[in-house]
Order: C-alpha cells, then sequence, then structure tokens
C-alpha cells in the first residue's frame, strides 16, 4: 500500500476491493517511512469497536517488529520477516521470542493479505492449522488440537449469516445456569472470563467443544457439560449461500462483589448474583 493509503476494509470471509457488506477496518497511521500504527476495528451492532492496534517499527523492507495491544489480551511483540516471491507475493514468518508463530504468503505488508497457504503453530511447536486462501478469502483449512490430534477441518471463522440457536438465548442461558446450579459447586465468589468454543456443522449439530479461556478444572467442565448436554439444534451458518461449518465463541464472564446473593442470572454472556 502506498503512504497516502489510510483506511482499508476487509468484507465477509475476508473479501477485498469493493466490499458491500464491511466487517473490519484497518486504519494505518503513518509517524514517519519507518514507524507507523494500524488499528483495526470489528463493525458490531452497526458501529466501530477496536479489537487491536499494531505499532510497528520497520529495521529495513523485510524486518518488522510489531507490538500489538488489545484490551483483551496482554502485549505482544512479534518480529515479521518478508522474503520476496514470484508475482508479487512475500513469503512472511512471525515469529515470538524466537519460535514461529505464524508463516505464509501475502499480497501485501500492511495490511497483510494472504494467498496461498497459511500455517500456524501452537507455542510449543505443533501446527495449530494449515489454511489456503485465495486473495484473502479464506477457502479451506486443515486443523489440529494443541497436543496434536487433529481437529474438524474447513472451519469458517467469519459468514454471511452466523448461527443462530433454534430454542433461542434465553433457553440456552437457563440450560447453561441449571448445569451451574446443579453442580454443587460454590461459585459464589468466582470473578473471571471463561469461554467456550465448539464448532457449529453443517446440520446444526454442534461438535468440538473446547475450553478456549479457562478459570479452574471444576469451571470449566461444567461449561463443557452444559454445551455437551444442550438438547437442541442450531441453524447452521452460511456462506455465499451454503451452509458451512463455523467455529462459534461464548465468553461467560462471572462478576463477584461482597454481599449476600441468593439469584444467578445470566444477562448477555454475563453471570450476575442479584442481591437478597
Amino acid at each position: 500500500m502506498a503512504q497516502t493509503d489510510t483506511v482499508f476494509y476487509i468484507g465477509v470471509n475476508g473479501k477485498t476491493g469493493q466490499v458491500k457488506n464491511k466487517e473490519y477496518k484497518k486504519e494505518i497511521t503513518y509517524r514517519s517511512k519507518k514507524r507507523m500504527n494500524v488499528s483495526t476495528y470489528k463493525m458490531k451492532e452497526g458501529n466501530w469497536q477496536s479489537m487491536f492496534t499494531e505499532k510497528i517499527t520497520v529495521s529495513d523492507p523485510s524486518v518488522y517488529n510489531i507490538t500489538i495491544k488489545s484490551d483483551v489480551f496482554s502485549r505482544e511483540k512479534i518480529t515479521r520477516t518478508f522474503e520476496p516471491q514470484n508475482d508479487s507475493v512475500f513469503k512472511f514468518t512471525d515469529r515470538r521470542n524466537g519460535q514461529i508463530k505464524r508463516t505464509g504468503y501475502t499480497l501485501s505488508k500492511i495490511p497483510l493479505l494472504f494467498h496461498g497457504e497459511v500455517t500456524e503453530y501452537y507455542d510449543n511447536g505443533n501446527i495449530k492449522s494449515v489454511s489456503k486462501y485465495n486473495q484473502n478469502e479464506l477457502v479451506s483449512n486443515r486443523n489440529w488440537k494443541r497436543n496434536g490430534e487433529e481437529y474438524i477441518h474447513n472451519v469458517f471463522y467469519s459468514v454471511d449469516i452466523e448461527p443462530r440457536f433454534t430454542p433461542g438465548m434465553p433457553y440456552l442461558h437457563e440450560h447453561i445456569l441449571k448445569v451451574f446450579d446443579e453442580s454443587g459447586i460454590n461459585i459464589s465468589e468466582v470473578e473471571g472470563r471463561l469461554v467456550v468454543g465448539f464448532v457449529v456443522m453443517e446440520n446444526g449439530e454442534i461438535e468440538g467443544i473446547r475450553i478456549e479461556e479457562g478459570i479452574n478444572l471444576a469451571l470449566n467442565n461444567m461449561a463443557l457439560l452444559a454445551f455437551y448436554t444442550l438438547p437442541e439444534k442450531w441453524v447452521p451458518a452460511k456462506l455465499n449461500q451454503e451452509y458451512v461449518r463455523y467455529y462459534q465463541l461464548f465468553p461467560i464472564n462471572f462478576i463477584y462483589k461482597e454481599y449476600d446473593f441468593d439469584l444467578l442470572e445470566l444477562k448477555g454472556s454475563m453471570l450476575y448474583w442479584e442481591i437478597n
């Protein structure tokens, strides 16, 4: 991209160019020829919400030092190297603390526009995913668990229509609360964030349920049980008018205050205890 380009829009499933439905926005601010900031936003409920900011320092045309800041995760430092390929394609490699985190092919340096194969790694060195892109649009992927076991393949993370739980979210909330209530675990003083991830398959079934962000073993297991025992199906996601597999995240935030509580309630993704 030229230095005069300051805003870049990305549509559903990574579409670029004249996109109708803008899902992501990247604002590029050039501090100098070797220093720039890239702020990434996601469209949510009609507003652009900040996701993360990258502070980039260019050591030379082939080495970028990047500091990523976000309210969701802690600061991360990455060294990104580029190797020119044929047909205006660059091979890039992201390293964190000297260890490879991601490598693949891109059509531009800022922002990255994937084209070809992109491989991601866990911090233990095992492969997390191998994905194929065409002009930044995800075509297919293969996925593995942290221990090396195969996970569900060809999963999408951005779609035209997201999946929907057939009985409705109030039913899902009630089911989760019931599982926690019947577990016998004292959660009156729990505080923190728990995130469940799962794949909504093309037929509406959910598979691959796992904890993306946990609190402790007991609570993690109860959250898993809540989704394993869901009796109803989902309406699957749609991309390009076809049903596809979609990776769904369900966060639960435990809010604790020093009061006497007697009623557990789930509002949105927040668990509250109502005061007597």
